[in-house]
Parts: structure tokens; C-alpha cells; sequence
């Protein structure tokens, strides 16, 4: 097949690619951070600690690069609103974002299929493990940022409630932390860039376009609902 049989069509438009980037590099950067903090102990912690300017300056590219990554989440929610709102597009549906009972069917049938005994299933713009990876990241830097905010200023908040707070919120924080990183360095990892279709990196999300080749291979619903408004 040649490139004129398989255009490339736009996947993520430019606001996606731009919060990506921050994200991305906003959540290494507060992994290296926070653990370099976190496990002040180990040779390895000291040695970054040292390399960032001491503990003190650890702290605050922390703090930097929290405020920059929770900017992006702030930015997406609004473009969510924005979305909705304006352009009177749809969260909801087969090619939303948000889970539905199509998603446990899809799962069924996918393990089906790796016993060998199906067909796979036809996912639609946003597979299952899509949407698990998008609100685990979603709902887990809320959790990071709220958590975060009394670790940050823990006098104010001890103003208004018990001190146990505080502790809770350096646990939650904690925890929080190493299953964000295990998700995006191990799961997302490995679904997004190391399957063999994409292997070694999945460029889609960087340049925006896929082709409809692979739209109709990965996502026939998708595929099916760009031709029906082609058509239309």
C-alpha cells in the first residue's frame, strides 16, 4: 500500500500534544524530585539531591514543576468544559473517553481472544486500557495535587483540621506517587510504545496523525464513525 491508498488523518489536535509534553515532563520531573527527597538515605537520592543544588533547591524544583504539571491538569479540565460547552462535542458515547458497559464487553471479548476463542473486539476511538491509563492519570494527579497542597502549607491547613491530616497526607502522597510511576513506566509504557505495531515508540501522540490504514486496524469503530461523517 502506498501513502496516497492510507492519508494520514489528525488523531490529537495540537492543545493534546502541547499538555502531553507538559505532563510528561512535568511527571519525570517530580518523580526524580519527590523520590530523590523521599529516599534522602540511598547514594543514589544523594548524589541527585546534590546535582539539583542541595535539599533546599530539591524542594523547590518540586514545587516548580508540581504547580507546571497541575497547570496542564487545570488547562485539560478546561478544555473539557470548552469542549462541551462550545463546540458541543460529546464526552459520553463510543467514541468518548468516559468508561461504559461496551468497555467490559470489549475486555471480555479481548481475553477471549487471547484463549483463542473469538474474534477481537472492535474498539472504538478510546480502547479500555486507554481509558484505564487516561483516568488513573487524571484522577490520581488530583489526588498528587490536593495532597501536595498540605504537605505545602501544612500550618494553614492545620488551622482549620486535626493534625492527622497531614500524616494522612504525606502517606497518600507517598503511595500515590510509586503506583503513578509504576502506571506510566511499566502499563503505559509497555500498551502505548512497546507493542509490536508501534515498537519502539508510538508517534501519534507527538505529530498528531495516524493513517486510516491503522485507524481501521486499531480502531474500526473510530474508522467507521470518520466514514459515516466523510459520507455525510
Amino acid at each position: 500500500m502506498t501513502r496516497t491508498e492510507h492519508p494520514a488523518v489528525i488523531r490529537f489536535p495540537v492543545i493534546h500534544r502541547l499538555l502531553h509534553w507538559v505532563i510528561m515532563v512535568g511527571f519525570i520531573a517530580l518523580a526524580v524530585t519527590g523520590f530523590s527527597l523521599k529516599f534522602g538515605s540511598q547514594a543514589w537520592a544523594q548524589w541527585l539531591v546534590a546535582l539539583l543544588g542541595g535539599p533546599g533547591w530539591t524542594g523547590y524544583w518540586h514545587r516548580f514543576w508540581a504547580v507546571i504539571t497541575y497547570s496542564g491538569v487545570v488547562v485539560h479540565l478546561g478544555w473539557l468544559i470548552y469542549f462541551k460547552a462550545v463546540l458541543k462535542g460529546r464526552l459520553t458515547g463510543p467514541q468518548g473517553a468516559f468508561p461504559n458497559g461496551q468497555d467490559v464487553r470489549d475486555l471480555i471479548a479481548h481475553i477471549k481472544y487471547f484463549l483463542g476463542k473469538g474474534r477481537p473486539p472492535q474498539f472504538n476511538r478510546f480502547a479500555y486500557w486507554e481509558k484505564l491509563d487516561y483516568w488513573a492519570m487524571l484522577v490520581g494527579m488530583n489526588t498528587m495535587g490536593l495532597t501536595g497542597l498540605f504537605l505545602w502549607f501544612p500550618l494553614f491547613f492545620s488551622g482549620g483540621l486535626p493534625g492527622y491530616f497531614i500524616n494522612l497526607a504525606r502517606i497518600l502522597h507517598l503511595y500515590e506517587a510509586l503506583l503513578a510511576v509504576a502506571l506510566k513506566f511499566v502499563v503505559h509504557l509497555v500498551t502505548a510504545h512497546l507493542r509490536p505495531e508501534v515498537y519502539p515508540l508510538d508517534k501519534s501522540i507527538f505529530n498528531g496523525r495516524t493513517t486510516l490504514e491503522r485507524m481501521q486496524h486499531e480502531h474500526p469503530g473510530e474508522w467507521q464513525e470518520w466514514v459515516r461523517r466523510k459520507d455525510g
